[in-house]
């Protein structure tokens, strides 16, 4: 027995201190000069995203802060470069983009898009509802505000002045499994033989 305790693991102290577990911080994309970050847009677009969803029957996406940085990021860019596309002009797609920056696993991306100019950015709920109205009208930003395959969303709308640009990042991330279930259902599968019952 004297032989076998040799081999277990010492058990740590009551007084013994542990560093606590290193947890990932989502850096802030900072403004560039002249640009301003515009947070309650923002949040007025991400709640005006999943009122749309749920009104027809889907599920609210959650959301994402490190999305968000990625969102604002390109907002700053398409305004400080003055472009406006999902190609980078020097010829970085959203799907590159968003996978270089996002540190999780995801199965499926999607990006929105929009711009104006003209509009006072001190009136959030506005902006906000012009922007959502704007996706909502157009096809393919439709798709992807509505699509069930994503789970998550990040919210970037950056202004310089009165020129705004706002990026939605979207994400599906792969659905977390029970271990049980999962043994449970390839038991269903097979035949009861290979798993013989205790009573």
């Amino acid at each position: 027995m004297a032989g076998l305790l040799a081999f277990c693991p010492r058990l740590p102290s009551v007084d013994q201190i542990f560093p606590p577990p290193v947890i990932h911080q989502v850096q802030p994309a900072l403004a560039p000069p002249g640009v301003k970050h515009l947070a309650k847009v923002e949040d007025l677009v991400f709640a005006l995203t999943n009122q749309a969803r749920q009104a027809r029957g889907l599920a609210p996406l959650a959301k994402d802060e490190e999305l968000r940085q990625t969102a604002r990021a390109y907002s700053d860019d398409m305004l400080v470069r003055q472009f406006f596309d999902h190609t980078t002009p020097d010829g970085i797609s959203f799907d590159e983009r968003i996978s270089d920056h996002y540190s999780h696993r995801f199965y499926v991306v999607g990006e929105n898009i929009w711009s104006a100019f003209g509009y006072n950015p001190a009136r959030a709920q506005q902006v906000a509802q012009e922007i959502l109205d704007s996706w909502m009208t157009s096809p393919g930003h439709r798709a992807n505000l509505l699509s069930p395959d994503y789970t998550h969303l990040g919210v970037g709308v950056s202004a310089r002045q009165h020129s705004i640009r706002a990026t939605q990042e979207f994400v599906g991330k792969s659905k977390a499994f029970n271990f049980r279930e999962v043994i449970t259902h390839i038991k269903a599968k097979v035949s009861s033989s290979w798993f013989p019952v205790r009573s």
